[in-house]
């Protein structure tokens, strides 16, 4: 299951396990992702569960994805800054103009 959620859904999910009476299932909604349509927004995608329990692992392993995509993510783009950083001229390496 979680491979189909990180496959077709953003994470995080949308909230917590929602219990459907008419289904007796427990709900787990996640927004679509990468909807092929410019103009259309993302669809919900609903995710039925038997058991409170099923619903509310699903959903903790979903944030953990979610948190540790957002680190390696933060890791990246501060990487990033640093080679920019890196890449800027120095006021002690010569670049200043002369002054008389």
């Amino acid at each position: 299951m979680i491979d189909y959620i990180k496959l077709n859904c953003e994470l995080p999910p949308i909230e917590k396990p929602l219990y459907d009476e008419d289904a007796e299932t427990w709900d787990l909604y996640f927004e679509e992702k990468d909807n092929p349509h410019p103009y259309l927004e993302n669809d919900l995608v609903c995710l039925p569960f038997d058991s409170h329990g099923e619903a509310t692992q699903i959903f903790n392993e979903s944030l953990e994805i979610h948190t540790e995509e957002q680190k390696i993510l933060a890791k990246k783009l501060a990487e990033e800054e640093v080679g920019k950083l890196k890449r800027l001229p120095h006021a002690d390496d010569g670049n200043r103009p002369q002054g008389r």
